[in-house]
């Protein structure tokens, strides 16, 4: 497996400052060389593969339904063949799920608590 930064020292550089009033932004461009190429794929690119509030609400109907997270990754793929979201924005979505169900209580107190009822 190979693992990197998105970091690659581009010396390219952007300035951007409110305008005056709040009527937008002026940007202006300071170095506009790049010591890399283009991107030829967008999956794995964190603004790209952002999950919509949709797609929480069916990660979280799937998690209950103990669907397994490459099944949910699957679904998101064959509904819409350009989605680029990749399966770690699956794993934290199903966290951020659970964690909103068990809200202040450890994973260990949430056990416990379903363990009781039971």
């Amino acid at each position: 497996m190979v693992t990197s930064t998105r970091k690659c020292v581009c010396p390219s550089k952007l300035r951007a400052k409110l305008v005056l009033g709040g009527e937008g932004w002026m940007v202006n461009l300071i170095c506009g060389t790049h010591n890399h190429a283009l991107a030829k794929s967008l999956i794995g690119h964190p603004y790209a593969g952002r999950l919509t509030n949709d797609e929480k609400i069916i990660i979280g109907n799937m998690t209950k339904s103990k669907v397994k997270p490459k099944n949910i990754l699957f679904t998101f793929k064959e509904y819409n063949a350009n989605n680029c979201t990749i399966m770690k924005q699956v794993y934290n979505a199903r966290y951020a799920y659970r964690y909103s169900i068990r809200g202040s209580n450890s994973e260990i107190q949430q056990l416990m608590k379903l363990l009781e009822c039971n």
